[in-house]
């Protein structure tokens, strides 16, 4: 007997459609923002008509791009900025990671409850902590300084740090352990030289939403930083869209907001690759 063979049914085309349509909506409004950030960076104060109508090329007005970059206050901004992501970075990956080892290894019936109270500190908003946490800012004299900032923004960001570093080590074996340990290795030999290794994707993961959060951090900064000597990049920002001595300069305010975002999304498009590598790895082990 032949076998019949059944011809397999045909994909219906088009039937999606309205998914690209809607993707596509949701691209223009993401982008419509910056786009309108980058048409008023190039007018000037005389051309300030449509935020829409994109100026002939002739009338492109770089020089607020060269008085934005030729102001001292953006480069202190930066400074400030990059010292306060650093020192949270560090602060948060470091302790969240040795926290999240020692509950994700430990059998205790401490360790679950100590999980749902770390969930549970996650749902706060940070705006309902402000008066308190002024408080105790002030009450430890960190205000109008950076360490203050950056051990703050630290410990905003430890619990959902936390929780994802829990996750990713529960799914390690403890076998690893239990071979380290045989060789001799200490309990911080064996998170730093073995554990750590594996957990790259979710640690790249966390530095990049970390150095954002950093970066764009305005609540925090807005209330602890009254020094102008301390402002972060967001801060500077404020000031240029605020204008001098009331008179507002909106295309370099724009201008400056760009020359802001720059470096965060050149560190975003640099790292981005080490997370699909991670996500391989782990793949793999």
């Amino acid at each position: 007997m032949e076998a019949t063979i059944k011809a397999r049914p045909k994909a219906k085309s088009g039937g999606k459609w309205w998914y690209y349509a809607l993707a596509i909506v949701f691209v223009v409004v993401y982008l419509l923002p910056i786009y309108v950030l980058m048409n008023l960076s190039v007018r000037t104060v005389q051309t300030m008509n449509s935020a829409l109508a994109w100026p002939a090329l002739s009338d492109w007005n770089w020089s607020n791009y060269f008085s934005s970059l030729a102001n001292s206050d953006i480069w202190m901004g930066f400074k400030n900025s990059i010292i306060i992501a650093a020192a949270t970075i560090v602060v948060e990956i470091v302790v969240s990671a040795l926290a999240a080892y020692g509950i994700a290894r430990s059998t205790s019936r401490i360790t679950a409850h100590i999980r749902t109270m770390n969930i549970l500190i996650m749902m706060i908003p940070g705006i309902a902590l402000l008066v308190g946490t002024y408080g105790l800012m002030v009450k430890l004299k960190m205000v109008n300084t950076l360490l203050g900032l950056a051990l703050l923004s630290a410990a905003g960001g430890i619990p959902g740090t936390m929780f994802m570093y829990v996750n990713f080590i529960v799914s390690i074996p403890q076998a690893l352990d239990e071979a380290a340990a045989i060789d001799g290795a200490s309990i911080m030999r064996t998170f730093f030289s073995i554990i750590l290794p594996q957990l790259k994707a979710v640690t790249v993961t966390r530095v990049i939403m970390t150095a954002v959060g950093s970066w764009n951090n305005y609540l925090m900064p807005m209330f602890l930083l009254t020094d102008k000597s301390k402002y972060t990049i967001i801060l500077v920002i404020k000031a240029a869209f605020a204008g001098s001595n009331g008179v507002k300069n909106v295309p370099l305010a724009c201008a400056t907001c760009i020359v802001g975002l720059v470096p965060i999304i050149a560190i975003y498009l640099l790292m981005q690759r080490f997370i699909i590598e991670g996500q391989m790895d782990s793949a793999v082990k």
